[in-house]
């Protein structure tokens, strides 16, 4: 049985490494999707396919396969690749981003798709881009790890400090500022432009990352203080030239504070809100069951911007909790994920892209229950969808990927601390052999060396070249019972 029980591990380590608690949750959360996309998009397909309710059930059970299937190759890559090409990687996802003001497919007013010629499929190059940023900043703090305490990522602000020292201004510009900000702002400056909810999260991410890659706090507050007068006057550029989506944001804002617009009527914003706040009050603890929705028809996006709410409506807050929970519980693995690592580009990689997972994921919760303005953020790995569904399937496989060199890399210690052990235990075995071979010597040259010392005292040496003395007439007899020898001796 034990060896059975071996085999398997060893089966789990080569084929399907990994921890295997976020594989559980991974698949409880696919799951949890088909069940969702089914039950609400099946009355929009009756009535927009000609009766085929279980066409975006097929679509989405293709894209969950495809998504594991992602899964598992990601995670068969060994973590270090991605260090070795940070810079490559995030350059391409930025010319793919590029193109999206050229040749992207708008949706609902957002120019942020791109398709692939011949084939029908669309994907989000930003979804893209928030993977490579993250993996091009940690690639970059791991390398520079030794000085990020001291060193600051920013330049003075102030033409004395530059006029007093412009060759420290000019190293910390060339050597911190621009290779680690610089992709940073750009990324964010391109995505906010047709998503800003997906830059805030970017944003978040990498801030984050700072604090752990052990950039000082004083450098955090000058950072996030001059991020703040860039995002201004990027929002002002864009206000002006009418350029992006500055008028959309202000009115979901406003949408947001009140509840009509100022010529008194219900705006989009706000009666997605508002049946999203029917479902969710309609839940209750347990729900309608299953299939059961009353929203599904009235809630905009029931399987995307308003999954979580239509989960609450047919799961009930026990439903939800559920779903909260494990999201939380993905977090909570990258985090025992990453206090394993022994260095700090993995750490931080699986660090980031946890943190993009979990963010999204509850601000698409509070979009979900009127607690913040409209973003369209959707949940990741439960609503329907396609690039957004295979780009988080990456991610994932990313972080199952370092912890499966983690735990390849603990087995193979334990391994040798066996070995050493073995090894050990065989040289004390040895050692004790050899310690009792040698006392039974140095016991039998005891043995010899008393007998030596009581023959010597009992017998008088003669010379065998002389031909009178023999050995019988000196012996311990002779020696003491000749009275007359004795008196003579004497």
């Amino acid at each position: 049985m034990g060896g059975s029980g071996d085999k398997d591990k060893s089966v789990y380590r080569e084929f399907i490494g990994g921890d295997k608690t976020l594989w559980m949750i991974i698949v409880i959360l696919c799951i949890f999707s088909i069940l969702v996309v089914y039950s609400s998009t099946a009355s929009m397909a009756y009535k927009k396919l000609d009766g085929d309710t279980s066409h975006f059930l097929i679509r989405q059970v293709r894209f969950i396969l495809l998504g594991l299937a992602t899964i598992y190759v990601f995670h068969l890559i060994n973590y270090r690749r991605y260090f070795d090409k940070a810079r490559r990687n995030f350059r391409f996802s930025i010319v793919l981003l590029l193109l999206t003001f050229v040749v992207g497919v708008t949706y609902n007013g957002a120019a942020r798709w791109l398709g692939i010629p011949g084939t029908g499929f669309t994907f989000q190059p930003s979804e893209l881009v928030k993977i490579t940023l993250i993996i091009n900043t940690a690639a970059f703090l791991a390398s520079k790890q030794k000085i990020m305490a001291t060193m600051p990522i920013l330049p003075s602000f102030r033409k004395a400090d530059w006029r007093r020292d412009p060759d420290r201004n000019y190293r910390i510009l060339h050597e911190i500022t621009i290779p680690l900000l610089m992709p940073m702002a750009l990324s964010c400056l391109l995505v906010m432009v047709s998503n800003l909810s997906t830059a805030v999260i970017m944003a978040a991410t990498c801030l984050i990352i700072l604090v752990i890659g052990r950039v000082r706090w004083s450098e955090i507050w000058r950072l996030v203080g001059a991020a703040a007068v860039i995002f201004a006057a990027v929002v002002v550029m864009l206000k002006v030239f009418d350029v992006g989506r500055v008028d959309t944001w202000i009115s979901r804002v406003e949408h947001f504070l009140t509840d009509e617009d100022k010529e008194g009527e219900v705006s989009d914003e706000q009666f997605q809100a508002y049946q999203a706040k029917m479902a969710v009050a309609s839940g209750w603890l347990m729900g309608r069951g299953p299939g059961n929705s009353t929203q599904r028809s009235n809630l905009p996006h029931p399987y995307s911007d308003y999954a979580y709410a239509f989960i609450i409506e047919e799961y009930g807050l026990l439903g939800a909790l559920f779903v909260l929970g494990c999201y939380l519980w993905i977090f909570y693995r990258s985090i025992v994920i990453f206090r394993k690592c022994d260095t700090a580009f993995p750490a931080l990689l699986v660090l980031g892209l946890s943190l993009t997972i979990t963010l999204q994921a509850l601000l698409h919760m509070l979009v979900s229950v009127d607690a913040t303005p409209v973003t369209g953020q959707t949940l990741p790995l439960v609503s329907l969808g396609g690039s957004s569904l295979l780009f988080t399937c990456m991610s994932l496989g990313i972080i199952l990927g370092v912890s499966r060199r983690q735990n390849a890399m603990e087995y193979e210690r334990m391994i040798a601390e066996k070995r050493r052990l073995n090894i050990e235990e065989w040289q004390h075995v040895m050692l004790e052999e050899y310690d009792g071979q040698k006392r039974k010597k140095r016991r039998e040259s005891d043995e010899l060396d008393t007998a030596k010392r009581i023959a010597y005292q009992g017998v008088v040496w003669y010379n065998p070249e002389d031909e009178d003395d023999t050995k019988e007439s000196w012996n311990y007899g002779d020696y003491y019972d000749n009275d007359e020898k004795e008196e003579d001796y004497s």
